[in-house]
């Protein structure tokens, strides 16, 4: 109902992406979830949920807001998220304001992005 597949031109960067017919669901404000959401495909999220997220790549825009737990190959944060984040990459803009734990091997942090709790980058040492 809410997935179609990724355009050539999507805004995903390509190393994030191996797979052009990856399944994406859309999920703009307005929208309200209390429960947990599972995902093998990318999911753009700008609503409020309450709930564990378990995706491949997650996307939460700038009106989106995650109360729970997210584990997933990727994440990108643009909104607001309560809780904690399982993943490989993790990126917060300077709009995002995080409370909770991050464990990822690789973490950005845009310049104006807040946050509180702990971050964990357990990235490879440089051989």
């Amino acid at each position: 109902m809410f997935s179609k597949p990724v355009s050539p031109k999507s805004d995903v960067p390509a190393a994030i992406l191996p797979d052009r017919t990856q399944r994406r669901s859309v999920l703009h404000d307005g929208i309200v979830i209390r429960g947990d959401w599972h995902s093998d495909g990318i999911v753009e999220f700008g609503g409020v949920i309450t709930g564990d997220l378990t995706v491949d790549v997650l996307i939460v825009t700038s009106k989106g807001t995650v109360e729970g737990n997210v584990r997933a190959r990727s994440v990108t944060i643009e909104g607001r998220l309560n809780g904690t984040i399982a993943a490989i990459d993790v990126s917060l803009s300077h709009t995002a304001i995080v409370n909770g734990e991050i464990v990822a091997e690789k973490i950005q942090v845009d310049f104006g992005a807040q946050v509180e709790g702990r971050l964990t980058a357990k990235g490879e040492a440089p051989s």
